[in-house]
């Protein structure tokens, strides 16, 4: 249904990969991007280690504004072009929402151990 938001898993598999401190970095570098989109209702980046995936969870406003976003300079060409390999990607129908703090910078906004 239009208006409904969506959500978009994205995922990275790397032969090699950053620490988990050079890609929050990383990660920290590029917030500005979403916190200023205006049809990006919230993103959470992670990191698996372990098998050398990493990547992010999207909520947009609505699958209208998704797939523009798939269609923008950023998806097709900055992305790549960054990491040097286009992630897979997953569209989603996102359940309840739920969030106990809202972060408006990257700065200490990392849970860590």
């Amino acid at each position: 249904m239009s208006g409904e938001k969506k959500a978009m898993w994205v995922l990275f598999k790397m032969d090699s990969m950053p620490t988990k401190e050079e890609m929050r970095k990383r990660f920290s570098d590029l917030y500005h991007i979403y916190r200023d989109h205006p049809g990006i209702d919230s993103k959470c980046w992670w990191v698996n280690e372990e098998k050398r995936e990493w990547g992010a969870l999207y909520i947009f406003k609505s699958e209208e504004i998704l797939e523009e976003y798939l269609k923008s300079d950023l998806w097709v060409k900055e992305i790549p072009g960054r990491w040097g390999l286009k992630p897979e990607v997953t569209i989603l129908d996102p359940g309840p929402i739920l969030c106990k703090e809202t972060v408006t910078q990257s700065e200490n906004s990392w849970v860590t151990e």
